[in-house]
């Protein structure tokens, strides 16, 4: 153990007070007031020797520390304890105001006078740095708060690190459970065919992202929503070695997309019998024409005509398949016989089918007021339905 030196023997405090570049040293009295000061302390702050010796140690502070009585509580520490520590602004010449780390220690000299030892050293650029940074990290997690989608960060085990408030509405946790959740348990009741699983771990193996994987989550509400999972390795940062996991609701989507396929269903459902009809008047004229069968030649043209009419009305109106589920259906509304309108229903359906005996009950010859488009519309479907489940009965009334 190597020998203490004899500090009576060397001057290591002239040595401290004269040379330190980085410690600014300020030596003062029991009153507070300051009786010596370095060269290192006037060069930091901007003050002349003869500005500070023989002026209280509160000129240092600011005004709203002063009306708290720091100055004043530092120094009756010091005296009371020895030691003081604090970490706080101090006020150059100049009234700029700089981070400051300073100790204050209780020396005696020989004869019993007692001093107090002040060394600072200033922090400024470093606090500011470190302001700096918990105001970016305070940015960073309110945009991770008001981001709607899920946002968790797991490490190599799957283990939730962190999850923004998306993830605690959607699965119901919050950041106590986290130490012990994994993201595999609470994902698996969902991920049938552990697809989702697979891909993060090895996207965690093989650093390789991935998107667009659908997924059906219940909600902590109950409600049944569809996700979609992506994910992707968390580069140049102190956590390169987790994964961020994003997942973003496309339930309005998978909706749209299902609309979108009614409305082709609709469409190739509606056109089929005034095409068919159109086919099978052409037919019938063919062989009218051949035998010059002049009245049959003008049933079946009025019927084409009628067709074609439908036909230009369906295509100048696809979109209102999607006004229907919005609610948003314009009718053409007008003065018409419904007898006549039935008529018309019953000569399309016929055509296509002629083995199909379709009785009509009722008179039904009045007007009405209403779309006859839309409601003859409803009448074929109506009177294709009833063919298509008579279980072979040749009679649709």
């Amino acid at each position: 153990m190597p020998k203490i030196p004899d500090f009576t023997s060397f001057d290591y405090f002239e040595t401290l007070f004269h040379n330190a570049q980085e410690n600014t040293v300020l030596l003062i009295n029991e009153e507070g007031i300051v009786i010596a000061v370095n060269d290192a302390f006037t060069r930091a702050f901007g003050y002349e020797s003869e500005d500070i010796v023989g002026n209280s140690m509160g000129v240092f502070f600011t005004e709203e520390d002063q009306m708290k009585g720091k100055p004043e509580k530092e120094l009756k520490n010091v005296l009371e304890t020895g030691q003081a520590a604090d970490n706080n602004y101090l006020l150059s010449k100049q009234g700029k105001l700089i981070w400051v780390s300073g100790e204050s220690v209780l020396v005696k000299s020989a004869e019993g006078q007692k001093s107090i030892l002040k060394i600072i050293q200033n922090i400024h650029q470093q606090k500011i740095s470190e302001l700096a940074l918990q105001s970016l990290n305070e940015f960073n997690e309110s945009i991770l708060r008001s981001i709607e989608d899920v946002v968790i960060v797991l490490d190599k085990n799957m283990k939730v690190i962190k999850a923004n408030k998306a993830f605690s509405t959607i699965f119901k946790f919050n950041e106590r459970d986290y130490e012990r959740m994994n993201f595999g348990d609470i994902i698996r009741r969902y991920d049938i065919f552990d697809e989702v699983q697979n891909s993060i771990q090895n996207a965690i193996k093989t650093k390789k992202v991935f998107s667009n994987i659908a997924i059906e989550i219940e909600t902590a509400s109950g409600e049944k929503r569809v996700f979609d999972i992506s994910c992707g390795n968390m580069q140049h940062t102190d956590w390169e070695n987790n994964v961020l996991v994003v997942i973003h609701d496309i339930t309005v989507h998978k909706q749209v997309e299902r609309e979108r396929e009614d409305v082709i269903g609709f469409v190739a459902h509606e056109l089929r019998n005034p095409l068919a009809n159109l086919v099978l008047c052409n037919e019938i004229m063919s062989e009218a024409i051949k035998e010059n069968n002049h009245e049959e030649i003008n049933d079946m043209l009025q019927r084409s005509k009628n067709n074609v009419s439908r036909l230009n009305k369906m295509i100048a109106e696809l979109y209102d398949a999607t006004r229907v589920n919005s609610g948003n259906l314009i009718l053409d509304i007008t003065t018409f016989n419904f007898r006549q309108m039935i008529d018309e229903s019953i000569e399309t359906i016929q055509g296509l089918q002629p083995s199909y005996n379709i009785i009509v009950e009722g008179n039904g010859n009045f007007p009405v007021k209403g779309d006859r488009y839309r409601i003859i519309q409803v009448v074929t479907n109506y009177l294709s339905n009833g063919i298509k489940y008579s279980n072979g009965k040749t009679d649709v009334v």
